[in-house]
């Protein structure tokens, strides 16, 4: 086998299929995967809350027991097609890179965790170890119908999570928890000619944000953990009728990024009690989120990553910095091993041209290999 060609061949197959959000459908994707996993003799099934956004699970084991679960997500983020200088959904070479929508977003991992998947039993014929390989949706959406419908239905229950979201093949093993809030505001319609006979709902809110942008900024600095931050940030502003009317209803909407030193309960009642300090008749809903997770450094399954990206490189990993979250969030409270590496460059993702480094991919597989080789071996 030539894994080099094949992995590539896979990865152009793969970008090849439109799975971009919104809406984020994956059955096109889906049945590829089936199609070539047919020969693997891995138990495969594709599940899913509708048909339209499924996921494909594929094991070398039946029914629910512990393992190890290797996962990436499929979904894409709609390409800006202008500023593309090579077509999105047609992989490219050009020199030492791969371009391509997908490619490093995470379709690069995905092929690499596929072609693995379909030559496990050629490849380790002796491995003893509970493994499954998650193709899923809905990562982009920060939705409820990828990873998160695999836990909350117990189709998958690992004991170790290795995602492959892009690192450069380095290790992320501790990720701030997230939670969204919308804060709605009434005001009292009124010509715009009298705006005093109304109650402006846009300037309430602008007082608002003010107020947590000058004040409860502040006030959650006492949250910052070593290198994680604290941070909120105002994403959406909807309000008004029309511009001649004063606008009796608004709403916003927070992203609120939370260290291990919080949760997601205990800060949004924190925000909640703030902004209703300054409305008290603001309704502030939390729309989802979930807490951060630290994984283990001393985990067997991390140290021989660890000593198989050595082998590898000939040198060290770095433990990088998350700003953003991944589907490991899902289960940040379940006490178990989430290790986060992927090839390509983070910065890459939801880029016009993104591109994956060659290299890069050769040697996530070449990690994965010995990773497993020595799973099978121990």
């Amino acid at each position: 086998m030539n894994f080099q060609s094949d992995i590539s061949k896979l990865l152009a197959q793969l970008v090849s299929i439109n799975t971009c959000y919104p809406p984020g459908s994956s059955d096109k994707f889906c049945s590829f995967v089936k199609s070539y996993l047919k020969d693997s003799k891995l138990y495969t099934r594709v599940v899913g809350r509708n048909s339209a956004k499924a996921n494909l699970v594929a094991q070398n084991f039946a029914g629910n027991k512990k393992s190890l679960v290797f996962n990436s997500h499929i979904d894409t983020i709609s390409p800006p097609l202008a500023d593309w200088n090579t077509p999105p959904y047609k992989l490219t070479k050009k020199g030492k890179y791969l371009y391509g929508l997908g490619s490093v977003n995470c379709k690069g991992s995905a092929a690499v965790q596929l072609y693995l998947a379909k030559n496990l039993k050629k490849l380790f014929p002796n491995l003893k170890e509970n493994v499954a390989f998650t193709f899923v949706t809905d990562e982009e959406n920060l939705g409820k119908d990828g990873s998160y419908f695999l836990r909350e239905k117990k189709i998958i229950n690992p004991h170790t999570l290795v995602l492959g979201a892009p690192t450069n093949n380095n290790f992320i093993v501790e990720e701030r928890g997230v939670f969204w809030a919308s804060v709605y505001i009434n005001g009292k319609t009124a010509h715009a000619g009298e705006p005093h006979k109304g109650i402006n709902a846009i300037e309430k809110i602008n007082n608002i944000i003010m107020k947590l942008q000058q004040q409860y900024k502040k006030v959650i600095k006492k949250n910052d953990f070593k290198n994680q931050k604290s941070t909120i940030n105002i994403g959406l502003i909807k309000g008004g009728q029309n511009v001649n009317v004063v606008p009796s209803s608004a709403y916003f909407q927070i992203d609120r990024r939370i260290t291990q030193k919080e949760t997601v309960q205990q800060s949004f009642s924190e925000l909640k009690r703030f902004i209703q300090s300054i409305e008290p008749k603001a309704k502030v809903v939390l729309d989802t989120g979930t807490n951060g997770f630290s994984s283990n450094k001393n985990n067997s399954y991390l140290k021989s990553l660890f000593s198989s990206y050595q082998l590898v490189y000939r040198k060290n990993p770095k433990f990088l910095s998350c700003i953003g979250v991944s589907d490991g969030r899902y289960f940040s409270d379940d006490n178990i091993n989430i290790i986060n590496i992927g090839p390509g460059d983070g910065d890459e993702g939801h880029r016009a041209n993104e591109k994956m480094l060659i290299a890069d991919l050769s040697n996530y597989y070449k990690i994965l290999f010995n990773f497993l080789t020595k799973l099978q071996n121990k």
